[in-house]
């Protein structure tokens, strides 16, 4: 028995992972040894000693512990009244009374609906009570409506609903959730939108990011928390609804964004008991329920079978008036202080409250009032736990929480009081990523006590120097561990980041912090999608970095590196000469430091913004003399190949290509390629189809180019997919006659280049828009053709002009065969020839003979085929034999069982 299924979930009982509708489904690792002890003997009583060893084995808890992780399982797994997991046998235990299903690993297994792979939906704890009605009247005013806000109190619910309505829409739709609780900023709304909408930015306009991937996308955005942004929230949605069709906008706030077209529905409070309402009566009047449910999930003391206990929870939810949120810290304390205490305590207390904040509105009191009721009631340690975990912008682990607080609460210490914020819903279960958060109003509170604490810049600190070692971790973990798992780990981290360097960066926090923060980074910046953003912050440090202990560290290495990569990605081929000077201040930096590791990075940053500009030699100079410098290192390879090809040496560029790969499969992936970030695998396959192709093995080529598509599909990785497409997929099928799927590709890369605003790509994608789509032939477009190509430089020269082909004028000829252009030049001398023919035969047949002698010892044999054509078409009947002889001796060397016009051209030459 390996595999157990209940309900929508699957756990594996002997790799202890938990999975809902095919998801990953985290849970804290105390709550699933919890549930792997409960469910490996289901139906069974498992006695709290038992359940007490399974999960703190070398540890002597009290039960207390054990029943707040019990209460935060029952929470994580969406438990209420009518859907029961678990339940306590008073006196002997606990038992799991779900329905189970037993398979093999392996074994097929029943479809469940799985929950759209592209939505970022968390998935709400609780059931909800008292809402149903709202949520149908919302679900109808969606269908007529663009613009939903749910608007009211704090406390009230407005999230809760909201997942709720999204939920019920998923199914039908992608739905992208956005959490403006965790942002300080407006400007960052954008930014945090195109992250999540999978988008890596090159750019600093996300909005046009954004507009351009929603253009026509069937989406419901739901921004969440929208009050303390409203302004910044109300600009940006109004240009996304006035740029798009299908995109429809549920938005929660405490007061509407005042938009054209905009509906707002109050959420109102939960119906509250009349007095001399009946017991019976009150069991289905949802504040009762709602409480009477939270009092069950925490404890099982309260059965609410008699008419006082029912009547003792109508008195708590009059007095609380029907605010979820403060029905729930209520009844999180009837475990420790019993029914009766607890109607005793928010009484009188409320009262004297109230009188005190007349200003308020009503319910804003009551949940004050319960909030500094709950506060007062906690002890000292979970107080100043309180204010730590405040330091947390967003979701947090138990593991962070204890790493933050470690110089003041530890150990039992600790967890004594992390479990007590727990049990009185002061801290809450975040979902289904394992993780805890603070709700909107409590965190409010929270934050007050810290700023209120003499210690708040030291827990700051410590926040900082968890995200510090946080950031190590993630960037060392994106080698091995696949992208949805290692975003499931890190994505969240970045709104760590922003706050502590936010803190970091003000008057009363620590520059050398902020500038550390700023140069380690750089991982979380490109793979999530921010690097226009992480640009702006990287000048930021950079102006900071002379007020600090950096200068001359591998701090300033690490920022100059970061700065090169994205002067390289961001600006384009314009800002190539300023990223070469960054990477050539780390170089020297790291020269001096004698870290080879930078080194190697430094210069290969350098290397690749050579390349790009057609200095093969110049890049293959650089990574020769690390190679001797740094005998014992890998990763040569990956500067070495592409070098080679471009240069013409193809035996040598193959050999490195299969050493690269190699290489590369010793990760799940190589995106950290140096300073510019392309994945080491994709460049190395993308070699060999190109060099398979130029040497006639036209099958294995599109068998490598069909194989890379794939493969890039499931990396994800924009920029590498772009160079995979422009520098071998489209050129390929391109010359292989196949316009159709060159445009196609093409397409592709204009998408990703759009879609992520990647300014190279972009610029690539502009130059072949003038040699491949349908109408290049008018005069206007000849010209833009010729403008480009004498305005191109390096590769991008190279590839515009030999997929021109006889389009390309003779100035632009001798501009790419001034270069370094080895592996093309063949193909270049053909064409000059051509455009000689004419007027000088005998210079013509001089060139296309030194094509065909470089072709053959470059084992150029495509190159080698066309320029063999050209001869056969000019050779006079004394030269017929030889060129006849030539042709034939050419197309032996291809490997080729597709039609192909270069070699349906020659055959039938010779048939003739």
């Amino acid at each position: 028995m390996a595999l157990i299924k209940f309900g929508t979930f699957e756990l594996d009982l002997v790799n202890k992972t938990l999975t809902e509708s095919g998801r990953p489904y985290q849970l804290g690792k105390k709550a699933l040894d919890l549930l792997v002890a409960l469910v490996g003997k289901a139906g069974e009583i498992v006695s709290k000693e038992e359940l007490l060893r399974a999960a703190w084995p070398t540890t002597t808890v009290d039960e207390g512990a054990l029943r707040v992780h019990l209460m935060t399982l029952r929470k994580a797994l969406g438990e209420y009244s009518d859907q029961r997991y678990i339940e306590n046998i008073a006196g002997r235990g606990y038992v799991f009374v779900a329905p189970i299903e037993l398979s093999a690993p392996g074994s097929a297994a029943p479809v469940t609906p799985a929950i759209p792979p592209d939505t970022n939906l968390p998935r709400f704890a609780s059931r909800l009570v008292g809402r149903e009605q709202f949520i149908e009247a919302s679900l109808t005013a969606l269908a007529s409506t663009r613009l939903l806000t749910i608007s009211g109190a704090g406390g009230i619910g407005k999230t809760a609903v909201a997942l709720e309505i999204a939920a019920r829409v998923q199914s039908s739709r992608r739905v992208v959730f956005v959490d403006l609780a965790v942002l300080k900023e407006g400007r960052l709304l954008m930014p945090t939108l195109a992250s999540l909408l999978g988008l890596i930015l090159y750019t600093n306009d996300h909005r046009q990011a954004v507009l351009n991937s929603l253009q026509s996308s069937d989406v419901l955005l739901l921004f969440d928390n929208c009050e303390h942004l409203i302004e910044s929230v109300a600009v940006e949605a109004d240009q996304i609804l006035k740029a798009t069709t299908r995109v429809t906008i549920l938005a929660t706030s405490r007061e509407p964004l005042r938009l054209a077209g905009e509906r707002v529905r109050q959420l109102p409070s939960l119906p509250i008991p009349d007095f001399g309402v009946s017991a019976n009566e009150l069991v289905s009047i949802p504040s009762v329920e709602f409480f009477v449910e939270s009092v069950k999930l925490a404890s099982d003391l309260e059965n609410f079978e008699d008419e006082e206990s029912l009547q003792a929870a109508a008195a708590i939810v009059r007095s609380l008036d029907g605010i979820p949120l403060a029905i729930e810290l209520a009844a999180s304390r009837v475990s420790s202080l019993g029914l009766k205490s607890v109607l005793g305590s928010l009484d009188n207390p409320l009262s004297i409250l109230r009188r005190g904040r007349r200003t308020a509105p009503p319910r804003q009191q009551t949940l004050r009032a319960t909030l500094d009721w709950s506060y007062e009631s906690l002890e000292t340690d979970e107080k100043e736990l309180f204010a730590i975990i405040a330091v947390f912008p967003g979701t947090f682990s138990d593991q962070g929480a204890e790493a933050v607080a470690r110089e003041w609460l530890s150990g039992e210490r600790f967890d004594n009081a992390f479990d007590g914020l727990l049990l009185k819903s002061l801290v809450a279960v975040s979902s289904a990523d394992g993780r805890y958060r603070l709700l909107d109003t409590t965190k409010g509170y929270a934050v007050e006590k810290l700023a209120d604490s003499k210690l708040e810049r030291d827990y700051r600190v410590s926040h900082a120097r968890f995200c510090r070692e946080a950031l190590l971790r993630a960037e060392y973990d994106w080698r091995s561990l696949s992208t949805s798992d290692w975003t499931l780990r890190y994505g969240s981290l970045i709104t760590d980041l922003r706050a502590a360097l936010d803190w970091a960066r003000s008057p009363e926090g620590d520059l050398e912090l902020a500038v550390e923060l700023v140069a380690i980074s750089n991982v979380i910046w490109v793979q999530l999608g921010a690097m226009s953003e992480q640009s702006i912050v990287i000048e930021d440090g950079l102006r900071l970095l002379a007020s600090t202990k950096h200068v001359g560290t591998d701090i300033e290495l690490q920022l100059r590196i970061a700065r090169g990569s994205a002067l390289y990605h961001t600006r384009g081929f314009k800002s190539d000469n300023e990223a070469i000077a960054e990477f050539e201040r780390a170089i020297a930096i790291a020269e001096r430091l004698g870290n080879p590791a930078r080194i190697m990075r430094a210069f290969g940053g350098k290397a690749s913004v050579t390349s790009s500009n057609g200095s093969y030699l110049d890049s293959i100079a650089i990574a020769k003399d690390l190679k001797s410098r740094f005998p014992g290192a890998l990763s040569f390879s990956r500067l070495l190949e592409h070098n080679y090809l471009f240069h013409g040496d193809f035996s040598a560029a193959r050999e490195q290509a299969e050493i690269s790969v190699m290489e590369a499969s010793r990760a799940v992936r190589t995106t950290q390629n140096y300073g510019t970030g392309y994945d080491q695998g994709t460049i190395a396959k993308s070699v060999l189809t190109m060099v398979d192709f130029l040497e006639g093995k036209i099958d294995q080529s599109f068998l490598g180019i069909r194989d890379l598509l794939a493969e890039s599909e499931v990396l994800g990785h924009s920029i590498s997919t772009c160079l995979m497409l422009s520098l071998s997929a489209v050129p390929i099928a391109y010359l292989a006659g196949d316009i159709t799927d060159a445009r196609s590709r093409l397409d592709a890369v204009r998408r990703i280049a759009a879609k992520d605003m990647l300014v190279r790509w972009q610029e690539w994608v502009d130059g072949y828009d003038l040699i491949v789509p349908r109408d290049t032939q008018t005069d206007e477009a000849q010209s833009e053709l010729q403008r480009a190509l004498l305005e191109g430089v390096g590769m991008r020269l190279e590839y515009m002009t030999i997929l021109a082909g006889c389009r390309a004028s003779p100035a632009a000829l001798d501009r790419a065969l001034a270069g370094d252009a080895g592996w093309c030049r063949p193909e270049l001398l053909r064409l000059k020839a051509v455009s000689l023919i004419k007027r000088d035969r005998a210079a013509a047949s001089e060139l296309l003979d030194e094509a065909v002698r470089l072709s053959r010892a470059m084992g150029a044999a495509f190159w080698e085929l066309r320029s063999a054509v050209c001869l056969f078409r000019l050779a006079t009947p004394q030269e017929m034999r030889a060129a006849r002889s030539d042709l034939e001796s050419v197309l032996k060397k291809f490997e080729c069982s597709r039609p192909l016009p270069d070699i349906d051209m020659a055959r039938g030459l010779l048939d003739e």
